[in-house]
């Protein structure tokens, strides 16, 4: 087992180069990996909490962010690109394609929109955005299980996600979003809009002779092989359909029958009692 000054030594140093990850301290499952996300936690927590209360702040460190997200993003593609055994750009992998990728298209929405674009951006954010942030963060198997945490590539990872949610948080805390007041019944399909859109190029790219599996439409991420066993890719990509449409409307569905229940309640008319 490597020590600490093995993954400072090696920030930059691509996997290809490595030692076996699991000599390296601060890969998936590990104590370090344990104690630095308890770490970025408390200092997510914490810098939201500081934000929520200054709104002038949110939208001018809701740009910064957005532009340090995309620079790294062209970073960290160059860097895998040229720094292995094999250089060039790998399109099965490489391309701002993922679940998580959406952020930084839904960014400008956030920040420049207004009125349903605006909901847009904060309804990708406020849940599918959380969700894969959170289970990014929380379980990063794409990065740790080769690279340390302490690494340019778990250094990203664990910025953009962690970004992701401090960003989700700073909306509920500031009430810049809820999960309410959804009174039409497509405003519960406003989440998903940018996720059918990322899926257009996503899917071309998947069933091309690339053969990649963008926003995993073709089920080859590990948990969802043992989900879809004996699914076509076909049949996969349409379930996956349904469930980018149909999760994120899941986070506003309350709200929704709430405002038909009164509404109803409402239209009811009152019948008075008469004595005979």
């Amino acid at each position: 087992m490597k020590d600490l000054s093995y993954v400072i030594k090696n920030f930059f140093t691509h996997k290809d180069y490595l030692v076996p990850a699991s000599q390296i301290p601060g890969t998936i499952y590990t104590p370090l990996q344990y104690a630095f996300v308890a770490v970025l936690v408390v200092i997510i927590i914490g810098s939201a909490i500081f934000v929520s209360r200054r709104k002038n702040l949110i939208r001018p460190i809701f740009l910064r962010l957005w532009i340090t997200l995309v620079v790294l993003e062209f970073l960290i593609i160059y860097w895998n690109s040229v720094s292995g055994k094999t250089v060039g750009l790998d399109l099965t992998v490489d391309l701002s394609l993922y679940p998580c990728s959406i952020i930084m298209y839904a960014l400008p929405l956030m920040i420049f929109g207004k009125g349903v674009w605006k909901k847009i951006g904060y309804g990708y954010t406020c849940t599918l955005g959380f969700l894969g942030a959170a289970i990014n963060f929380l379980y990063p198997v794409a990065r740790l299980t080769t690279y340390s945490c302490i690494s340019f590539p778990g250094f990203h990872t664990f910025f953009f996600h962690g970004s992701m949610l401090f960003i989700w948080l700073v909306l509920l805390l500031s009430g810049e979003h809820r999960y309410t007041n959804v009174t039409h019944w497509w405003e519960l399909f406003l989440p998903c809009v940018l996720s059918l859109i990322v899926s257009i190029p996503a899917n071309i790219i998947n069933y091309s002779p690339i053969d990649a599996d963008y926003m995993y439409f073709r089920g080859k991420f590990p948990v969802l092989q043992t989900i879809f066993a004996g699914f076509s890719e076909v049949q996969i990509t349409l379930i996956l359909y349904v469930l980018y449409i149909i999760v994120p409307a899941l986070f506003y569905l309350p709200s929704y029958l709430s405002h038909k229940m009164k509404t109803r309640a409402r239209d009811i008319p009152c019948v008075e009692s008469v004595s005979v």
